[in-house]
């Protein structure tokens, strides 16, 4: 096969937009799904709704710093939905229409059939965490909650219909520094996982990039509901204690009681 063409379904937010960009620029990208955001209900007024609106805050600071402003993809390559529609005829008859060789999801509602039938073995999901450790929503979150910083990171596997539960074809971990907050490692994530994307599906595309299976049943499945204030203070509070700079002085210790699949070769 030549280069593979490649649809994204992802949103429609900056990190989407320069996951979209990155892949143009890397790939045969023949179209892109934008799916609209998802809006939360939002805490009562109080200090609650504070923490939530920092969090965020720092989230999208962040993400300027490390991603600047992308620019969107021209309107002719772009189908824009509203959020949830991502299994409806229209969206199934454009993807389609493109005939892509693989179809790669980030950030978008989970993909169900008729998409889901045909292009079976075909869809390569970018999660942000390392599966099977962490599962599910706001995953590398979860991981600072509990004060595991060696598992974030980012999963390529195969979309299945069970989440996140697909076979893998590699993972990454961000190169933390001890300054670093939420959003900045989960910004390196991104980054680190967008760099290594483009030559795994080259490489799954020629077959010579085996899926490793995931044990069922293991590691967390986060859900979006459980995300609070209280969450996030207790992820500021880790962070605040030192969590990782002492991860960064044991961090091969660490690094090997969580092993990954890194993609073989990778520099």
């Amino acid at each position: 096969m030549s280069e593979p063409s490649v649809v994204l379904l992802t949103g429609n937010q900056r990190r989407h937009r320069w996951v979209a960009r990155r892949l143009a620029s890397d790939l045969r990208l023949v179209g892109v799904v934008s799916e609209g955001k998802f809006s939360p209900a939002e805490p009562p007024p109080g200090e609650d709704r504070d923490v939530v609106a920092r969090h965020f805050q720092e989230r999208d600071e962040a993400e300027q710093r490390l991603l600047g402003d992308p620019r969107p993809l021209p309107l002719e390559r772009v189908l824009g939905i509203t959020h949830g529609a991502v299994n409806s005829p229209e969206v199934f008859e454009w993807v389609t229409s493109r005939a892509p060789d693989f179809l790669v999801l980030y950030g978008t509602s989970i993909v169900k059939p008729p998409l889901l039938a045909a292009f079976d073995g075909r869809i390569v999901n970018l999660h942000l965490g390392l599966s099977p450790y962490y599962r599910g929503s706001g995953t590398n979150f979860w991981a600072l909650v509990d004060g595991r910083p060696e598992c974030v990171g980012a999963t390529l596997h195969l979309a299945v219909e069970k989440v996140d539960a697909g076979p893998i074809l590699c993972q990454v971990r961000p190169e933390a520094a001890p300054a670093d907050r939420i959003h900045e490692l989960g910004t390196r994530t991104l980054t680190a996982a967008a760099a290594v994307l483009p030559e795994a599906l080259r490489r799954f595309a020629r077959g010579e990039l085996e899926p490793r299976p995931q044990t069922p049943g293991r590691g967390s499945l986060c859900r979006r509901q459980d995300f609070d204030a209280d969450a996030v203070r207790r992820a500021w509070h880790n962070l605040e204690s030192g969590m990782i700079a002492e991860y960064l002085a044991n961090r091969e210790e660490r690094n090997r009681a969580c092993p990954i699949v890194e993609l073989p070769g990778k520099p």
